[in-house]
């Protein structure tokens, strides 16, 4: 299937973004990965920081509607939280430190009021599949929910932390020491079963 030129547009910085941050990219780099001229850039968005934008809210969209789609499953909340883990860290993969890095940067004012607005929704989410699993005892039903999301958000901010940031090789390794640190603290991780 034959990608329009908006498509093309959006493609090519979506690559280019994920593997340099989206601060040293420019919108030459994106016209001539996506093979097009500056004047077609700008026929479909305004700036960089538009395309930033749309690329992002598109990413945020597809992953809560995967998100919703296991929280709404039959599968124990043991297993909804293996599967939102292992969807995480498969679709941080490609994303590079830089990406990171750009995204906590207190510049970045627009996509950080869009993240916010996300990571809102999503603490939400957790929220009510957290107190879910508590109404089943599939969660520590001792632990106060509202200290469970603080503390949540607290790791949130914590990440914004630049020298967190270089500690990790990849977004990845990133992602799945602070998820994991969440989880089980420093107790080693259990397999599936045990």
């Amino acid at each position: 299937m034959k990608l329009t030129k908006k498509e093309q547009i959006e493609h090519k910085a979506r690559e280019l973004f994920m593997k340099h941050g989206f601060k040293k990219v420019t919108i030459d780099e994106i016209c001539k990965k996506a093979n097009v001229s500056r004047k077609t850039f700008y026929t479909f968005y305004e700036n960089k920081t538009a395309l930033v934008l749309f690329i992002f809210n598109e990413v945020m969209d597809q992953s809560f509607s995967i998100y919703e789609e296991i929280v709404g499953s039959d599968f124990t909340f043991s297993e909804k939280m293996e599967k939102m883990f292992a969807f995480k860290f498969e679709a941080v993969k490609n994303i590079s430190m830089e990406f990171i890095t750009d995204l906590y940067n207190p510049e970045a004012a627009e996509l950080l009021e869009v993240f916010n607005k996300s990571l809102g929704r999503s603490m939400q989410m957790l929220r009510d599949l957290f107190q879910k699993a508590q109404e089943t005892g599939e969660m520590n039903p001792e632990l106060s929910l509202d200290y469970v999301m603080w503390l949540l958000q607290k790791l949130v901010e914590l990440s914004a932390a630049p020298n967190l940031t270089t500690i990790f090789s990849s977004a990845e390794s990133f992602t799945r020491q602070v998820s994991q640190s969440f989880i089980y603290g420093i107790m080693p991780v259990k397999s599936p079963g045990q």
